[in-house]
Parts: C-alpha cells; sequence; structure tokens
C-alpha cells in the first residue's frame, strides 16, 4: 500500500483543501479532526499537506483507507463543507488500486477485489464481523459409505476429487463458492440480486449433467453411479474470513432440507427460495412436504 498511500497524499494535496479534507473524514469516522490529529487547532491554518498526512495517519490499515477512498470518490462533483469536490487527475491513484487487485464499485460506492485475478469467498468486499443475504445449498452423495464399502479406496478418493471438481465448476459458473467440502459434499453459496435463480440453475445444471460425469469420470464400479442429494434455501449468515467455521440457522435449514426432505438425484429448495425464482424455473418444481412451516419443492431431472 506504499505506493497507493502516496498517490492519495499528492491527490488530496492537489485537490481540496484542509476544510474539505477534514469533512470527508469526518463523513467516513465521526471521531476524526485533523485540528487534533494535527495538534494546530482550529484556529490555524494547516497546509495542505499536513493535512493529507493526516488523513494517512488516521486511516492507517487498507480497509480503512479504502473505505476512505471510496466515499472520496463517490463524493466528486458534490458540495460540502469547504466546497465542491474536484479531484485533479486521480488516474494515478485508480491504477494503483487496479494493480493491487481493488476495482471501485461505483454503485455501491465501495472496492472490491478483482474477481478475475483472486476468486474470493467472500466476493471482494465482504467483511468479517457483517451479515449479509445468501442462497444455501447443501450437497451430499447418497449412500457414500456403502460406495467406500464396495470399491477399491483409491478409485473412491479419485472420484470425490473429481466430483468436487465437477461441482465447482457449476457452481464458479453461476457466480457461486464452495464453503465447505468433506469429501463426499458441502456447502455452496451464493450472493446478490440474482442469487436465487442463478444457484437454482447451478444446481441443476450438476443433477442434469450428473450422467455425463458418471460415464467419463466416475472411476467406481459400473454398478456404482455417484447419485447426490441437495437442499436449498434463502437466508443470511455473518461472514468470516475462514468460511468453513461460518454457521447460521439458514445454512442449517438448507442442509436438514438436503438430509430429510430431498431424494436422490434431485433438488428439494424451501418455500422461501423459490419465492425468489422467476416463473419459467419454478414451474419445474412440485411441492412435496413440509419442514418447521416451510414448504418443500422438488425438482427431479427429468
Amino acid at each position: 500500500m506504499k505506493h497507493i498511500r502516496k498517490a492519495l497524499a499528492d491527490l488530496l494535496a492537489q485537490s481540496l483543501n484542509t476544510q474539505q479534507m477534514n469533512h470527508l473524514g469526518r463523513e467516513v469516522d465521526p471521531n476524526f479532526s485533523i485540528y487534533e490529529i494535527s495538534g494546530f487547532g482550529e484556529k490555524i491554518v494547516i497546509p495542505r499537506k499536513v493535512a493529507a498526512d493526516c488523513v494517512l495517519q488516521y486511516f492507517n490499515t487498507e480497509q480503512r483507507l479504502l473505505e476512505f477512498i471510496a466515499f472520496m470518490f463517490s463524493r466528486e462533483g458534490h458540495g460540502m463543507s469547504g466546497g465542491v469536490i474536484q479531484l485533479k487527475s486521480p488516474e494515478r491513484l485508480v491504477q494503483l488500486l487496479r494493480e493491487a487487485g481493488w476495482i471501485y464499485n461505483a454503485e455501491n460506492a465501495r472496492f472490491q477485489k478483482d474477481q478475475s485475478l483472486e476468486q474470493t469467498s467472500g466476493w471482494g468486499f465482504m467483511r468479517a464481523g457483517q451479515e449479509y443475504a445468501f442462497c444455501f445449498a447443501s450437497i451430499d452423495v447418497v449412500a457414500s459409505s456403502e460406495l467406500v464399502r464396495t470399491n477399491v479406496k483409491d478409485d473412491v478418493e479419485t472420484s470425490m476429487k473429481l466430483l468436487y471438481q465437477y461441482v465447482q465448476k457449476h457452481v464458479d459458473f453461476w457466480d457461486g463458492r464452495i464453503w465447505s467440502w468433506y469429501g463426499d459434499g458441502g456447502v455452496a453459496v451464493f450472493h446478490g440480486d440474482h442469487s436465487a435463480p442463478m444457484s437454482a440453475l447451478a444446481m441443476i445444471s450438476i443433477l442434469n449433467y450428473l450422467p455425463v460425469f458418471n460415464i467419463q469420470e466416475n472411476q467406481l464400479r459400473a454398478e456404482n453411479d455417484i447419485k447426490l442429494r441437495i437442499g436449498m434455501h434463502y437466508g443470511a449468515a455473518i461472514f468470516q474470513n475462514e468460511v468453513n467455521k461460518i454457521t447460521s440457522e439458514d445454512m442449517k435449514i438448507a442442509q436438514e432440507i438436503e438430509k430429510h426432505y430431498s431424494a436422490p438425484n434431485a433438488l428439494s429448495v424451501s418455500i422461501t427460495h423459490s419465492r425468489l425464482l422467476p416463473e419459467e424455473i419454478r414451474r419445474h418444481f412440485r411441492e412435496t412436504d413440509e419442514y418447521r412451516g416451510l414448504k418443500i419443492l422438488q425438482y427431479i431431472p427429468t
């Protein structure tokens, strides 16, 4: 962040006066005060370079600095105490941020990791300790213990590894993330405005192409096709950087639906999830059961 901090300091000193920098800082953090940090007080004129250094001194971590820069970008062209924010040649700062893997999302005024460079479990912007909405998909191999008992160990391990890669390919295609996988199953998650249809299509594609996987990649005995049960629910979880340790009641509901209300090579979803699906997807599901007051709908490939 050394070069980014230098570029920001130069941009601030060239573009904004002390009052504007102070106003921006206080909008990001109400405790911020250039006058207190500098020790000059409010009656002494503070040089712009000193004011810029105060910003860097206060917002001294990567996350806090990105918060300040994102807010500064969002206020470009807007008036505030000290005058209209007009940034002079911010291209250098933007380029350095991009090289570091950060992209500014103007829609929500925040930076997120460039997913084309590094796919992250939190889509590049989620923060530990904050709650977000997700579509949870619990995936499990049917009768995996029987497969272990009746097949060579190496064949089982190879097939489970290839299955994981197969599932991940479909999850990735629909912008999902696998948060946990334990050899014969795990949990995939999807986030965003279109997470419900995207998650459903990801799971449907996994089931529809599973026969091809069994023909081409499954290393088990000919009579041992891999079958999957999938349960889905829409809800929330508090994000953590170690995603395999994330737990939530809504995630558990998806797991319970998969365990008790799905069938081999079937996808079962809660009514909470199905209500978010467009009609062209929802019409392929039929109501089958109920769990804790939630209607369960099921999709089975034809």
